[in-house]
């Protein structure tokens, strides 16, 4: 998720990408302009289709009793079944689809019944704390078969979100302090069933956990008994992975195609979540694509950014993560303290939409130009709607040089991620659109 807070954006109609797009719109409400308490259009891209495939929905979240819906999240299901096994298997609804993560994590309670075998070391149980920008997940690794659409990958270590009202084992309390007291371990709390991440790496730690250094970082990976938990170094192989590396041929990234929505948001977006770039005909990266690079010297303190630059200011620590709910930056012109979203709140509220073009780029030359609104929070939060285009917070002051082109961004193109290491990026990760 590499997620912030939630926000709320928009924009208007659907850009063509790899494999030709087909949209349909069907309003349910209010289809012009913002009016408090009514809902917008439902928009849905239909293509590409194909067994490499499969729905993305922008909706209210799971049915758990929301008391305000969720905002900007994008969900997919997910077939989990018992290593080996074709009848052991549940599908999970509402994984929460994002780019800015590694791994398939989802809870206790949705694969109960599987009884999906744990990763064990020397006797005890080897379990995990994943952290986001806000929160953290703690439960034990096990293994698992998943299928999305046609593709399907065995025997894959996953992590188990511990949502038991006692967690076994308990969280460790470096765990706890990185979830800043917020382990996301209830639905409510995740605002999903489980976490899909497809981002740029094959699996979720690399080296640092191979040789279990954890200095300086909280401790990811654990071993758990009676008496307690100690740091554990764990293979590459055997860390939470990346689904998609481990599909036979569709394996070297993604493409989010969603629709484009009006000013006012949309009740419902409907898109696709592609596997594979330049494997089939429906995943081909456009010649006129804009293709930027991470930076890959770990040395560098922008290792895996790119910047963006608006106007003076310019954010060198830049991402573009489908887990982050609006566009995240600091903006002095930008008021926040919106009265809807209360007092602590750093979404926008700009008395009237504010227009931004931004210019990306990457340390080997490549630039794009991205222009974007930002309406009131305040304005797109009186609707009943849960997709918007041109919602927008601060970063905060911890993240002065972040910008995170969050959900907002991916309304209205076609998003490529590509994994490290996997056929098209061997010397490097890319994102093109």
């Amino acid at each position: 998720m590499r997620c912030a807070e939630l926000l709320l954006a928009a924009a208007l109609l659907l850009a063509a990408c790899g494999g030709g797009n087909s949209v349909e719109t069907r309003c349910v409400g209010n289809c012009n302009g913002i009016t408090p308490g009514q809902a917008g259009p439902e928009v849905a891209v239909l293509a590409p289709q194909g067994p490499n495939t499969v729905e993305v929905r922008v909706d209210s979240g799971p049915d758990s009793g929301f008391a305000l819906g969720v905002t900007n999240l994008p969900y997919v299901s997910v077939t989990v079944c018992a290593p080996g096994s074709t009848t052991a298997c549940t599908t999970v609804d509402h994984v929460f689809l994002d780019t800015g993560s590694i791994g398939f994590r989802v809870l206790k309670s949705a694969v109960a019944s599987l009884n999906l075998p744990l990763a064990t070391s020397n006797g005890g149980t080897v379990a995990e704390c994943y952290p986001f920008v806000i929160g953290a997940v703690w439960g034990p690794i096990a293994r698992a078969d998943l299928a999305l659409g046609g593709e399907s990958a065995a025997n894959l270590p996953v992590q188990i979100i511990d949502d038991g009202a006692t967690a076994q084992p308990a969280a460790p309390a470096d765990c706890v302090a990185a979830a800043n007291g917020e382990l996301l371990n209830s639905v409510s709390r995740l605002q999903a069933k489980g976490v899909l991440g497809v981002g740029m790496l094959r699996y979720d730690c690399g080296l640092a956990c191979e040789a279990g250094s954890y200095a300086g970082t909280v401790t990811l990976y654990q071993r758990c008994d009676a008496a307690g938990c100690t740091p554990l170094a764990v293979p590459g192989d055997e860390q939470v992975a990346n689904p998609v590396v481990h599909f036979a041929v569709n394996n070297n990234g993604t493409l989010i195609v969603l629709p484009a929505v009006p000013d006012g948001g949309a009740s419902l977006a409907r898109g696709r979540l592609v596997f594979g770039i330049g494997t089939q005909t429906n995943n081909q990266l456009p010649p006129a694509a804009s293709l930027l690079r991470m930076q890959t010297d770990p040395l560098q303190a922008d290792y895996l950014y790119v910047a963006t630059t608006i106007g003076s200011r310019r954010y060198p620590y830049s991402y573009v993560d489908s887990g982050s709910n609006g566009l995240f930056f600091d903006d002095t012109a930008l008021p926040t303290r919106c009265a809807a979203a209360g007092a602590g709140s750093s979404w926008y509220c700009p008395a009237s939409a504010q227009a931004r073009n931004a210019t990306l780029s990457d340390p080997y030359g490549n630039i794009a130009a991205v222009s974007f609104n930002i309406l009131s929070a305040d304005l797109l939060f009186a609707s009943s709607n849960v997709a918007y285009a041109t919602l927008g917070g601060a970063a905060g002051a911890a993240d002065a040089n972040a910008f995170v082109w969050g959900l907002p961004f991916f309304f209205g193109r076609g998003v490529y991620t590509s994994i490290w290491g996997q056929a098209l990026a061997t010397n490097g990760p890319w994102v093109a659109f």
